[in-house]
């Protein structure tokens, strides 16, 4: 062998072996990405076993959520697991014991007061006092403190990642996920609570949660609906201490469907909002369609243009299609509507998907809007359970079952025929002793009751984001990487070898 064509053999090995070496370095990153996600989830397995043997074992203080146990302070953070108190002072912590349940998350020592596990540097334990609706003083400062855990806002998801693995490998302070979200009240005047929780004046100023809501008048103040967190006075309207761009019409609702998003509606100018995000004003009004539904997964909301609805994966407002509707619409039950000439329905349905490395995840849940027939000739015979269940309506001599159990009672389809005259009779006389879907679901199962498939005339779809998805989406990028950077490799040989010739 000539000594030249040793040197070109040496050094096509070289680059074949470094070549080799750079596909095993991004095998090795993928493997990487998936032992941190592994790791990620061993850790909050192996926080939740830590959880339950301090509860098992540990010493309770009083009827709060403070555990002793190995010379350590932890406090319950649902959702977040049990943190400690790592500068707490053993011997001389203690807790409010009081009534109040909201206190129960309230601890002090001699040199702190502690909301959950964070210590509150400019309130004095020894002077605390319990204003009451989560309000705390010294005499001096006054903060609010929520006794209902929520998600740190401040903590950023590769934050968290960084901590997780952190605490894995060292046992250091574990990420803070979640908090008992609190707030200093800026005001040196006293506080008096009020009637809803959550409320305090100074006398000037109204706080919720420790915020001040812009020119409220606390003596027309109240909840719109007496649940959720959309307030007004005579003028304004507030989600939670957040001023809204409207003014107080009379005629505020808060409307979702069953289980789903709560949204607050003006029925006198068809503004919709969602916390304190406003759907287009300009394209407003608005008419909300499927409140208090249960099959569908969205509201729809029509206006002269179009068909919208609130995308909860994306936060914001989307157009499913054109206003397909003639004129006025009415609700016949909240999964059943009608036009100025014909009757439509909501019917919902899931998308799963199997992916390789991530499992079956929800892809999508789809809320279609079904055309059924002309309005003319519909009658409603009878409502079962005053509407609860559902009602019996007839055309001609044909009979239907109008559901409003729905799907989350696995009655999957919206309307039904009723196929024989034994059980339209039952449903008569019987139908206000139904307390459950199982009744109803006997009938589907036996061929009683015949689900009606209408045309389809329109679709709502909210794609979900899910780790699992992402992870097989990114498994699949980095080995097209590998492929794409083999191809690469092997041009560039081809070209090296035309190159000696």
């Amino acid at each position: 062998m000539r000594m030249n064509e040793f040197d070109d053999d040496l050094k096509f090995k070289k680059r074949r072996t470094s070549d080799t070496v750079f596909i095993i370095k991004i095998v090795f990153i993928i493997l990487t990405i998936f032992a941190i996600l592994s790791s990620i989830l061993f850790i909050s397995k192996m926080g939740s076993s830590d959880s339950y043997e301090i509860e098992e074992k540990g010493e309770r203080y009083g009827n709060s959520e403070f555990i002793k146990y190995q010379g350590k302070i932890s406090v319950a953070i649902p959702s977040g697991g049990r943190y400690i108190l790592d500068d707490a002072d053993i011997n001389s912590f203690r807790t409010l014991n009081s009534e109040d349940r909201s206190t129960r998350i309230i601890g002090l020592d001699k040199n702190h007061v502690y909301f959950g596990n964070i210590a509150i540097p400019d309130l004095d334990p020894n002077k605390l006092e319990v204003i009451g609706n989560g309000y705390y003083t010294d005499g001096t400062t006054t903060y609010f403190c929520s006794p209902v855990s929520e998600r740190n806002k401040n903590l950023s998801v590769p934050m968290e990642i960084l901590q997780s693995l952190t605490y894995a490998f060292s046992k250091s302070k574990r990420a803070q996920d979640y908090i008992y979200p609190y707030r200093k009240v800026e005001t040196d005047k006293k506080i008096t609570v009020q009637d809803f929780s959550f409320f305090a004046t100074d006398g000037e100023k109204v706080y919720y949660k420790g915020e001040v809501l812009e020119n409220a008048d606390l003596n027309t103040l109240k909840s719109v609906d007496g649940y959720n967190e959309y307030f007004a006075d005579k003028e304004n309207v507030y989600y939670q201490s957040k001023l809204l761009p409207i003014k107080n019409s009379g005629k505020l609702m808060v409307v979702s469907r069953e289980q789903g998003d709560k949204f607050l509606y003006d029925e006198a100018n068809g503004y919709v909002f969602i916390e304190d995000y406003s759907f287009d004003r300009e394209k407003a009004p608005y008419k909300v369609i499927g409140n208090n539904g249960n099959h569908l997964y969205n509201l729809a909301f029509v206006n002269n243009e179009g068909i919208y609805y609130y995308d909860d994966q994306e936060k914001k407002q989307l157009k499913a299609g054109d206003n397909i509707f003639i004129g006025n619409i009415e609700e016949i039950s909240p999964n059943i509507f009608t036009d100025d000439k014909n009757i439509y329905y909501f019917h919902a349905y899931d998308v799963w998907k199997n992916y390789k490395n991530g499992g079956r995840v929800l892809f999508s849940r789809n809320t279609e809007i079904y055309y059924l027939d002309k309005k003319d000739g519909w009658e409603k015979v009878k409502d079962i359970r005053s509407g609860i269940i559902g009602a019996i309506w007839k055309k001609g001599n044909r009979y239907y079952y109008f559901d409003n159990l729905g799907m989350f009672q696995l009655i999957n389809n919206t309307i039904y025929e009723i196929r024989d005259k034994e059980t339209l009779e039952y449903l008569l006389l019987n139908g206000d002793e139904i307390g459950s879907s199982h009744s109803i679901g006997k009938f589907v199962e036996n061929g009683k009751l015949i689900a009606i498939n209408g045309e389809k005339k329109g679709e709502i779809v909210v794609k979900y984001k899910n780790a699992r998805i992402t992870m097989a989406k990114y498994s699949k990028i980095f080995l097209a990487i590998v492929i794409i950077a083999s191809i690469i490799i092997r041009l560039l040989k081809g070209l090296r070898n035309e190159k000696k010739f």
